[in-house]
């Protein structure tokens, strides 16, 4: 069976990782997280170039230098799986790559997914439950976000993803809870149902 690369999409505390984690966990696929891969080699790396370490947005230094290192190196270890014959999740928001419709062409050629089953899962909750989350799990890093909350959502808004060749699949989590059936019939993965 080809192996599949889920983009897991969403603004922080959206719930990305609970739901790519039970995805992997449901149907034993890859699950790599953007930011448990690469924080703290960021974090040390704006450090020695001036910056605080959880500085991102509104960084030049981060979105010109470091946001596009991050993303190769997911993707290098996404590519690695795939070819020993793993499905993967991608855990990142990859915002900054929403405006290049080619960016899914992109990368089919350059690591060779052509026969690889793509799909892009965009975890999408409420703006005031999603500003609840995030001060609830007070993290430095959501400091500009919370004080530029307009801004913030603003510029959420204007970024929609216009990759082309990929289907796009949209998955509510504002409730409480994630609806576990709701999600699996959601990517039309029903199977995994009898797995919980």
């Amino acid at each position: 069976m080809e192996p599949t690369v889920i983009f897991l999409i969403g603004t922080p505390s959206s719930g990305k990782s609970t739901v790519g984690k039970l995805l992997a966990s449901a149907n034993n696929w890859c699950y790599l997280d953007k930011d448990i891969i690469c924080n703290k080699f960021t974090g040390k790396l704006l450090e020695s170039n001036g910056y605080s370490s959880h500085d991102r947005d509104g960084c030049s230094f981060y979105t010109d230098v470091v946001m596009d290192l991050e993303y190769q190196t997911l993707l290098d270890i996404a590519a690695d799986n795939v070819q020993l014959g793993n499905s993967v999740i991608l855990d990142a928001p990859f915002l900054g790559y929403f405006s290049n419709k080619h960016y899914i062409n992109e990368l089919i050629e350059k690591y060779s997914w052509q026969d690889v089953n793509k799909m892009v899962l965009q975890v999408t909750i409420d703006f005031s439950i999603l500003k609840q989350r995030m001060q609830a799990r007070g993290l430095e890093r959501d400091t500009w976000k919370l004080a530029n909350w307009d801004t913030y959502v603003q510029s959420i808004q204007e970024k929609q993803c216009l990759w082309e060749n990929i289907q796009m699949t949209p998955f509510d989590n504002t409730g409480d809870t994630i609806n576990v059936e709701k999600l699996f019939q959601t990517l039309q993965l029903q199977t995994l149902l009898s797995q919980c």
